[in-house]
């Protein structure tokens, strides 16, 4: 059994170990067999997202699903009490997180045009509160943005967030700057698409060294979906 690092006001600790037996109220699959699932549950007054990679194979499972849980929830601890997370309550087993369960529909559930351009506003201070803890995301998505009705903003997946650390060296330092930028360029693609802007001109007003590093990973990205493809044929 994995540590559970609940908060003092968080769930008790007989409930998150229980987690993985319980039937949950809601289910999200993942989307292939690398993805986590995550099971929603609201037990003993408690609302609980339990992100797990407990149906995958026990290969994934005991590799990559302990190693990306773990990442995850070094993200959360650095960037605890910002409030731009959902609470963090630790992890259950080896390849599970429980987070709370925040009220919100995902950025990407909106129609295109039919934002509050204040959401991105929001999100931009979430994103400097992050990179101020030295979180970058990575790899932030309109799927892991979630609105609630009165507009508040929050990140719920840090699968791929990179923590900068008490003590980082040049390597690590260069890394974060890119990966931050990355997180700008994402919010600036996000705030054209929603409100009808330009999105060439968006990830260019980021910064030059973000617009070219952003062509490069969309180039790699085409090259590598073409190998993909012609390794299905």
């Amino acid at each position: 059994m994995a540590a559970i690092l609940s908060q003092a006001d968080g769930p008790p600790r007989s409930l998150l170990e229980r987690l993985p037996e319980l039937a949950p109220e809601r289910r999200i699959v993942g989307r292939n067999r690398s993805k986590a699932d995550v099971l929603f549950f609201d037990r003993e007054g408690w609302r609980i997202a339990l992100k797990t990679y407990a149906p995958r194979g026990a290969l994934v499972r005991a590799t990559l699903g302990r190693w990306l849980v773990a990442r995850e929830a070094a993200a959360y601890a650095a960037a605890a009490g910002t409030g731009v997370l959902p609470s963090c309550f630790g992890r259950p087993e080896p390849w599970s997180l429980a987070t709370c369960w925040v009220p919100g529909e995902p950025l990407r559930s909106f129609a295109v045009e039919g934002v509050d351009p204040a959401v991105f506003d929001r999100l931009a201070a979430a994103l400097d509160e992050l990179h101020g803890r030295g979180v970058a995301l990575g790899d932030l998505h309109h799927r892991d943005v979630l609105v609630a009705a009165d507009g508040t903003v929050r990140v719920v997946d840090l699968a791929t967030a990179w923590v900068l650390g008490p003590r980082p060296g040049p390597l690590r330092r260069f890394l974060f700057r890119r990966l931050a930028e990355a997180d700008r360029v994402n919010l600036a693609r996000m705030r054209a698409r929603f409100t009808g802007g330009d999105l060439a001109a968006a990830v260019a007003s980021v910064s030059p060294t973000a617009a070219a590093w952003h062509r490069r990973g969309r180039r790699l990205k085409a090259a590598f979906e073409r190998l993909r493809g012609r390794a299905r044929r």
